[in-house]
């Protein structure tokens, strides 16, 4: 299956993620009109949210994506972890 999340977050930035899933979710796509360095920091986001449960909650998610940006010291302008965990929980809901 496949979701679809678009929202303008405070700040009017573009975030839409896309999720695609079964049991679990396959695949994270993040884009928008915000800044992040280095780059490779949304696919590393991305990347660690492939295979979680759908049953995740929104509070695991911003984790899991905070523990992230934490690790590599990255910058993420325009979005934080809460606007993409909720797009997350939107996406597979909007089924």
């Amino acid at each position: 299956m496949h979701g679809v999340s678009t929202e303008k977050v405070a700040g009017g930035k573009l975030l839409r993620v896309k999720v695609d899933f079964e049991e679990r979710i396959k695949n994270v796509q993040i884009t928008g009109d915000f800044f992040a360095h280095p780059e490779d920091i949304i696919e590393k986001i991305e990347a660690s949210l492939g295979n979680l449960g759908l049953d995740s909650s929104e509070e695991q998610i911003r984790e899991k994506i905070e523990n992230v940006i934490a690790k590599t010291g990255a910058d993420v302008v325009g979005i934080d972890a809460a606007a993409i965990a909720r797009n997350v929980i939107k996406a597979i809901g909007a089924i």
